[in-house]
């Protein structure tokens, strides 16, 4: 088994699921472009399969309510010895058929029923917060990209604007016009923020890789993102924290627990079923056995072995139960970060747009005053680094909106249920 393990892990992706991988369409848009990265995600189509496998086992559970037909033939001899007479074969064949229907097991085929039903509902959940993980990693990959190019793009736009300012200082400092001193400060001023651009470069190339990985093409102009929720729809998420797709599946799996106790405690109470059954004779001449009746059925002792299983349940019922209130809790936490944090994103882009504003001012100020001699380079070069630190701050926020407001989305299955995903049947 180990050689087929590795086997398995050896052997690479066939042509057909390579061909499945096609890149995905970015001239839709961000909205149907998150929605296609899913479905065509392997990992959210396997949770799709165990999503359709759960829901099977409800009538696998429900089919014990059902009458249960059997039947059976033997081929082949009975040899009778001992006695007075002599030994005696019969050869023949026999067959026979059993008919039964459950009709009292002290509730063990309902749990049972209640306990795949919750299965199936948690599978869907688990399906629904897959796919939300999945969005919301796409739409990261999707954003990233977005802001660090245009991050560089701002970065290498402005440094070539300071660049043009820094050979004006040093022709003017070669005409003893302008102080060396000051011409170093500025020259270091730029050689700061043009060292960003190995950070921004190594970040883009870092979000490229995932945004290839999720959308299955290493290029494509993604732009800016248009948004999916404002901020009053992210509060209402917020309130309708219940609907959470991990909720439901930790809620699911106490179920499952619940009824796991209810099944351990059925075994202690007995079962009955009315039997019929007709057994032809292997031998001619002798008649045909027809049993009709009600089976009743009771384990007297087991070595204690019921006793230890409806402990292990109720254990594990307890601990389901404390894992849903620890959820609850924690997303609860989560959002009302998320919150906060995104409203000090809005009270902030403002405040940042009259940064640039104001620092776009003060650079055209001292353009004009470096002839009339109130205004020089060293202050011009100052100015044009603050209004491009601003900008890039605006950029930076503008991302970071976007991915609080997903992360609410995705965290509260909000985002699932706006890109489509997913079926609306109910088990």
């Amino acid at each position: 088994m180990s050689s087929e393990i590795a086997a398995a892990l050896e052997t690479a992706p066939s042509s057909e699921a390579v061909a499945d991988r096609t890149a995905i369409d970015l001239r839709a848009g961000f909205e149907p472009a998150l929605r296609a990265a899913v479905e065509a995600n392997e990992g959210y189509r396997a949770a799709l399969r165990l999503e359709q496998e759960a829901t099977s086992r409800i009538g696998v559970a429900a089919s014990v309510r059902r009458p249960q037909i059997s039947g059976n033939a033997n081929l082949g001899g009975i040899r009778e010895t001992g006695g007075t007479q002599p030994d005696n074969t019969t050869t023949g064949v026999s067959a026979g058929i059993n008919i039964s229907q459950l009709i009292y097991d002290a509730g063990a085929s309902t749990a049972e029923v209640n306990s795949a039903t919750a299965q199936a509902l948690g599978a869907r959940a688990e399906r629904e917060a897959r796919g939300n993980e999945l969005a919301l990693e796409a739409a990261r990959a999707w954003i990233d990209v977005w802001q660090f190019e245009a991050r560089l793009g701002l970065l290498r736009r402005r440094t070539a604007e300071m660049d043009s300012l820094i050979a004006q200082m040093e022709r003017m400092a070669a005409n003893g016009m302008v102080d060396r001193a000051a011409m170093d400060s500025a020259r270091r001023q730029v050689v700061d923020i043009t060292l960003e651009e190995t950070r921004l470069q190594s970040q883009l190339a870092t979000a490229q890789v995932r945004f290839e990985r999720l959308f299955n093409r290493a290029d494509g102009d993604v732009g800016q993102p248009e948004a999916l929720l404002t901020m009053a729809e992210a509060e209402a998420t917020a309130r309708a924290w219940q609907t959470a797709p991990g909720l439901r599946q930790t809620a699911a799996q106490m179920v499952v627990a619940q009824n796991a106790v209810a099944r351990a405690q059925a075994a202690f109470r007995p079962t009955a079923r009315l039997q019929a059954g007709v057994n032809s004779p292997m031998e001619e001449g002798e008649s045909t056995d027809t049993t009709v009746g009600l089976m009743v059925e009771y384990t007297f002792g087991d070595g204690g072995r019921r006793r230890a299983e409806l402990a292990s349940a109720e254990a594990r019922a307890e601990a389901s139960e404390e894992q849903l209130t620890d959820a609850q809790r924690t997303l609860q936490a989560e959002l009302a970060a998320a919150l906060t944090q995104l409203r000090s994103i809005e009270q902030s882009m403002p405040l940042v747009a009259e940064q640039i504003r104001l620092s776009a001012s003060e650079a055209q100020t001292s353009r004009s005053q470096i002839r009339t001699g109130q205004s020089n380079l060293r202050q011009l070069v100052e100015a044009e680094i603050e209004n491009y630190r601003a900008q890039d701050r605006q950029i930076a926020m503008r991302a970071e909106r976007h991915i609080v407001l997903l992360t609410m989305a995705a965290r509260t299955g909000e985002l699932s249920r706006r890109l489509g995903l997913g079926s609306d049947s109910t088990p």
